[in-house]
């Protein structure tokens, strides 16, 4: 057992005692159960609060006369006097709709649909015109309409079906121009025909009547609209036109999600807004729709996310800014209502530790945090107080002694637990709370983290939230007199996800991620870490001290980057064969970054739900860059390895294997030059004699606007400004290549539609596919060709050779025992080359010959070397462990006839010269 098991342990039996009452599941507390009960000079039932605390005694008189009412008040009383102390942070100051619609019992999941305002149709047909300028410029080309109030009225909003009075969004640009468009895709959903589609009809209907979240009578609509090629937009206006009998309000929202008008259908639509409005009982808390049907009407995360109390922030900031007494009525109602209603669900601790773990801790924390605003609140009646404290009495019981394998759900529910044990010294558990969370919190690194240092969830932004909360809640014990003793481990952590980051300072979203901007949360670890190149990185070089480090491997997390500097315009690559909560079936997938632009990216996640699109991308291999076999997902646990990775000022060199497909072992290869150019060499070594299908993916950003050359079958990207890409494979008569049609996810709750280039081999037996990445600043390079050099009788999968761009470059590697070998005109006796006029790079050799002339020659085999030629007449040579040495006998010797000067490893060093070659380095 490690030993922040063996403290959770320990700490469960101490809580037994302290807390006398036993806790009641799955029902409201009862007043005894809180207060205690006093019987013939003794407590018969133990108190959850500590009448020691200097201010209580009145509670405890009240409680011991068995005046429960008075004691209810007399609580109320104290706590509004009570001397603030640190409540911590709102984990939401800000959610679209919050002050409007939650009041109404209308919430909306996720950012992938936002409240923009509430348009108003009828009596009569009415064209209204909205601005939706945010809704654009924040990447949300569609919208989304829903009733605001649940009457009869059905509302009949024009189609781009419709003759007139379609919808329309005017677009105002930078150079002033204007832009006019119509939707591609518009419709509408209804419940009582699940399986409608409504995509050509002249009208999109907008209905919502009866209680609960929906009823046969609900119908949404929906409109796309393809901004692609616009930029610079100022302005942008939407306007519809429609019809009601009476009055209709309708709700806009921005909508961020691509679909098809001719297959959309209620049962197919995973829903996020979800309205109880006019419902006496309000928000229920459970997942509209339920769980059993064969498709889910809303995603799963409704279930956990609204009992959060997001809004909580948004609605307790607005009544202590502006006092309104309106505000803190919808809040301190909206957490009885909950109170009431999930005291009565199966849980732990009632509504304490609804709906469980993680939803416990936010709530919790946020509750924390309102309640400190609320507190003195005339909304705030006793009887509601004592609710909310007996909630939060046992949500915090059921954090200290609930378990979870994921790293971020127990850091979570640790860290609500030690605000509270500050929170409210009043409770006589809170001093258990405070040791149990802080010695979890200085030992679960250890728990949570591989022994390089790399993060047991695979996803970065997930890591980067953990370490977030980390700086936060360090920060928040250093102010509160409690120790943190895990500050090493904490650093080679954070060190992790610096090296994880683009250069841009943003992650590459692997795993269950979104590509959020990193640099901030980087900054702050280096401030509270007092380590300067993590303040580097989280400054963008506005402050302390550029890494040393280029490159990195993590063999325990088999995670490997190569990246070629620290500054926007690097280059980066990200290969993986981890495993892990929130990974995806990826293994050895490429992620690569150039000029300023992700060009090949993780695709992301979108949601969690059973959405077609999201199960796409987080559940198939074929989502990602790597090699798929027959067509099947990876299984992320399997055995798998990345190793080694050769690092080099002026190259990089990454090995992997992964066996996480049944029919065949993928190895890849990648090399990785600094100048700018990746070559991937993959080979599939299958279990048996069967023909296997081989799938090797290429993904790109929905605006990539890619392209295959026929013939070479290069594929290229053309994004209108920027980086792009050319892919080029080495046997383009030996592939199907094709341009599939496939998602990418920029945000979570967003996602677009995406082209992808996919090469498809179908073979027995060892084969291989060589591949070229060439990024470019601007234009992608069209005039790139690869040929494959027979290397003697020898197959590719034991030796690749390759001829880059008519000769002007080679590539080589030996996929087995190395030897003096023959391709092209040239000979190399050792593991990889690759050679151009500019250049050479080799790995474990010690001889190069072209066209029989000695390029290269070693007295033994070098590690790795890396020779480039400049037109001044200066020969860089970088390698591991090489010295300056100009002894014939010992050194290197390079042919550079015009050699004027020498640096090694970045030191300029003497040279001997004997006819065409140099001598400088051992």
């Amino acid at each position: 057992m490690s030993p922040s098991w063996r403290w959770l342990a320990a700490l469960i039996l101490v809580a037994a005692f302290l807390v006398p009452a036993p806790p009641a599941a799955a029902a409201a507390l009862s007043d005894a159960g809180f207060f205690g009960r006093w019987s013939a000079g003794a407590w018969t039932v133990g108190p959850r609060l500590n009448y020691a605390q200097a201010g209580l005694k009145p509670v405890e008189s009240a409680v011991k006369a068995g005046d429960y009412a008075l004691a209810k008040q007399r609580l109320l009383d104290y706590y509004r006097a009570r001397p603030a102390i640190e409540a911590g942070g709102f984990s939401h100051t800000t959610w679209p709709g919050a002050l409007e619609l939650t009041p109404s019992h209308i919430w909306t999941l996720g950012s992938g649909e936002v409240y923009i305002k509430t348009l108003t149709f009828g009596p009569g047909e009415k064209t209204v015109t909205a601005d939706v300028t945010s809704s654009i410029t924040s990447g949300k080309p569609g919208f989304f309409l829903m009733s605001r109030y649940k009457d009869a009225v059905i509302a009949l909003i024009n189609s781009r079906s419709k003759g007139s009075g379609k919808p329309t969004l005017r677009l105002t640009l930078a150079d002033g121009s204007v832009k006019t468009l119509h939707p591609t895709h518009d419709t509408y959903i209804w419940a009582a025909h699940p399986g409608g589609v409504y995509g050509t009809k002249y009208y999109m209907q907008v209905s919502d009547q009866g209680a609960g979240p929906f009823t046969g009578e609900t119908r949404k609509a929906y409109l796309r609209f393809d901004l692609g090629g616009v930029s610079g937009v100022k302005k942008a206006e939407l306007t519809l036109t429609g019809t009601a009998d009476t009055a209709k309000d309708i709700m806009l929202y921005g909508n961020a999600e691509t679909f098809d008008e001719a297959t959309r259908t209620w049962s197919n639509t995973v829903q996020n807004t979800f309205s109880w409005e006019g419902d006496p009982g309000g928000f229920d808390w459970k997942l509209p729709g339920g769980t059993d049907k064969e498709y889910l009407i809303a995603d799963m995360e409704y279930l956990y996310q609204l009992p959060r109390f997001y809004f909580a922030g948004p609605l307790a900031l607005e009544y202590q800014k502006t006092g309104n007494e309106q505000h803190a009525r919808t809040l301190i109602g909206l957490m009885t209502d909950f109170i009431k209603d999930a005291d009565a669900y199966v849980a732990e601790q009632g509504a304490g530790s609804y709906p469980g773990n993680l939803h416990a801790a936010r709530r919790l924390h946020n509750w924390i945090a309102a309640y400190e605003i609320l507190r003195k609140s005339p909304s705030l009646t006793p009887e509601a107080n004592t609710a909310i404290l007996k909630t939060m009495n046992r949500a915090g019981l059921f954090l200290q002694t609930n378990s979870n394998a994921t790293p971020n759900k127990m850091q979570s529910q640790k860290i609500t637990l030690l605000h509270a044990s500050v929170y409210f010294p009043e409770f006589r558990v809170a001093p258990a709370w405070r040791t149990n969370a802080a010695d979890f919190l200085s030992a679960q690194l250890n728990e949570s983290t591989y022994a390089d240092g790399g993060y047991k969830e695979s996803t970065d932004a997930y890591l980067r939230g953990y370490l977030r909360q980390y700086v936060d809640v360090v920060a928040y014990m250093q102010r509160n007199g409690i120790a943190f003793t895990a500050t090493a481990k904490l650093r080679q952590l954070a060190r992790f996800l610096m090296d994880q980051s683009y250069p841009s300072g943003y992650g590459p979203a692997y795993g269950d991620s979104d590509s959020l901007d990193l640099r901030s949360t980087l900054g702050k670890l280096g401030e509270l870490l007092d380590d300067p190149e993590l303040l580097y990185v989280g400054t963008s070089g506005k402050s302390g001290e550029k890494p040393a480090h280029t490159s990195a491997l993590y063999p325990d997390t088999r995670v490997a980057v190569s990246r070629s500097g620290w500054t926007a315009g690097d280059s980066h690559l990200r290969i993986n064969a981890d495993r892990g909560n929130h990974s995806h079936p990826d293994e050895l997938a490429i992620t690569a970054y150039a000029y300023g632009r992700p060009l090949l990216p993780d695709m992301g996640t979108f949601t969690y739900s059973t959405d077609a699109r999201a199960e796409w991308l987080r559940l198939t291999t074929e989502a990602h860059n790597t090699i798929e076999i027959d067509d099947k997902p990876q299984t992320s646990t399997a055995a798998g390895e990345i190793s080694p990775l050769i690092t080099n000022p002026a190259f990089d060199l990454i090995g992997a294997y992964t066996d996480s497909s049944a029919g065949a072992r993928h190895e890849r290869s990648v090399l990785s030059l600094h100048s700018g150019l990746w070559v991937v060499s993959d080979r599939l070594k299958p279990v048996d004699t069967a023909t296997h299908r081989y799938e090797q993916n290429w993904h790109f950003a929905a605006d990539a606007d890619p392209s295959i050359r026929s013939g070479t079958e290069a594929t290229t990207t053309a994004f209108a400004t920027g980086a792009n890409l050319t892919i080029v494979p080495a046997d383009p008569a030996e592939v199907a290549s094709t341009l599939r049609d496939g998602y990418y996810a920029p945000r979570f709750y967003s996602v677009e539609n995406a082209k992808y280039a996919s090469y498809v081999k179908t073979d027995t037996g060892q084969t291989t596919f060589d591949t070229i990445l060439l990024p470019s600043k601007s234009a992608a390079d069209t005039s790139v060709t690869v040929e494959r050099l027979p290397v003697g009788t020898i197959p590719s999968h034991q030796v690749t050779a390759l001829s880059l761009n008519d000769g002007a470059g080679v590539y080589y590697k030996s996929w087995t025992t190395k030897a003096p070998r023959a391709f092209g005109s040239y000979t190399f006796d050792g593991n990889l080359l690759y050679a151009d006029a500019g250049s050479i790079v080799m790995v474990d050799g010690s001889s190069v010959e072209r066209a029989g002339a000695t390029l290269v020659k070693a007295p033994a085999a070098v590690k790795d070397l890396a020779v480039t030629f400049g037109g001044d007449g200066t020969v860089r040579i970088d390698g591991s462990g090489l010295t300056a040495s100009i002894d014939p006998a010992k050194a290197i010797a390079i042919a550079a006839p015009n050699a004027a000067e020498v640096i090694l490893n970045g030191k300029v060093v003497p040279f001997e010269r004997a006819g065409a070659f140099i001598y400088a380095a051992a």
